[in-house]
């Protein structure tokens, strides 16, 4: 079992003070060990956004049972991907093979209207943001379910994607099955871990594209190795929270 060390962070947030406690692994590993601890401070920022932000008389809409949100793109940061192909390979057959199959279909429906390649194309070219967002929406349009979306439910809820964290809506549930802007009231997050990564820990597999489509996370992974360099884990912690100091 991997060692550790316990940190102690304290910072304000939103106006309010906020105190962080968890551990980091003692000995240097890729940013793919450090998610446990991403995970508990994007919970901590979230919440903390959610009673600053919500008012008395709102209600966080998300919930189980409510997967429409489980149809748009989940942007990873390069480093999930590898967590993802891992959480998929540990689980038990025949789940395994039948989630390997969903993440197959939904590749193969969004390749037939050539989906990433043309956001690929946009990215390289500076098309506007508007275009972009115009064409991530076009993902929810195909219908395509997370891989690990089962009874309109998380199936992985405990290690779900960072950015699936900080998605949260007060609007009406049933709005979310036409997610635009004028449909859908999101609580906006000025600290977002899931960006914060992205743009701070990557290696030179990515290039226009800033973080990769949840749903080709098994592709990626057998295309591309992990590269990354190993750190001790208050190494990258220090790095984290000097880019939010300093962005």
């Amino acid at each position: 079992m991997s060692k550790t060390t316990p940190a102690n962070v304290k910072l304000t947030l939103y106006g309010k003070p906020i105190e962080l406690e968890f551990s980091t692994p003692t000995e240097k590993v890729t940013p793919v060990a450090m998610l446990p601890t991403l995970h508990r401070i994007n919970n901590t920022f979230v919440e903390t956004a959610v009673a600053v932000f919500v008012a008395d008389h709102e209600t966080i809409s998300c919930q189980a049972g409510c997967g429409a949100c489980c149809r748009q793109v989940v942007p990873l940061a390069e480093f999930e991907a590898y967590q993802i192909a891992s959480v998929v390979e540990q689980l038990p057959e025949p789940r395994r093979s039948a989630v390997k199959q969903r993440f197959a279909d939904a590749c193969e429906k969004l390749d037939a209207i050539q989906w990433l390649s043309r956001l690929e194309r946009m990215l390289e070219q500076g098309t506007n943001h508007e275009v972009v967002e115009a064409h991530a929406l076009s993902y929810f349009q195909q219908g395509v379910p997370c891989p690990f979306l089962e009874a309109e439910s998380c199936s992985i809820h405990p290690v779900r994607p960072l950015a699936c964290r900080e998605y949260l809506v007060t609007s009406p549930a049933e709005h979310c099955q036409n997610p635009t802007p004028e449909h859908v009231r999101h609580i906006e997050l000025k600290f977002q871990v899931s960006k914060i990564v992205r743009k701070l820990w990557r290696t030179s597999h990515i290039k226009d594209l800033d973080s990769v489509p949840m749903i080709y996370a098994l592709q990626w992974v057998k295309k591309h190795p992990n590269q990354f360099p190993k750190k001790r884990g208050q190494d990258w912690l220090r790095e984290f929270f000097d880019y939010m100091a300093n962005p």
